[in-house]
């Protein structure tokens, strides 16, 4: 279950760096790129602390889901909201979904490994 716990843990630092990369890469004129970056990076944050410190199976499969599905959203947000033109925000949102979808996918599904349900 430590290779669960590490890779949420990870996805919490990804969703810090979503925050602040609105400003470390100069993208908070578009206010579409902004909010997004702010309530994605907060909601990858809040649900990676959880996955790592609860110690309920299920509940930390279901928010690794979910981060899952933040992340995609962070590689198809640009095109949908409009700031797709903004090369910054761009290739941040893409790289850092990748990670988000490759993280917390290893980390839902690390989980069968610890937990079989009974039959």
């Amino acid at each position: 279950m430590g290779t669960q716990k590490a890779l949420s843990w990870l996805v919490a630092l990804v969703g810090v760096w979503e925050v602040i990369a609105v400003a470390v890469l100069g993208y908070s004129a578009s206010s579409a790129a902004l909010w997004d970056a702010i309530i994605v990076g907060v909601l990858l944050f809040v649900l990676g602390v959880w996955a790592a410190l609860s110690n309920q199976v299920g509940t930390d499969r279901t928010l690794d889901w979910i981060n899952v599905v933040l992340g995609v959203w962070l590689i198809i947000a640009p095109f949908l909201l409009g700031y797709s033109a903004l090369a910054a925000a761009l290739w941040n949102d893409i790289i850092v979904g990748i990670v988000v979808v490759v993280l917390a996918g290893w980390a839902a599904l690390a989980m069968g490994r610890y937990h079989q349900p009974a039959a």
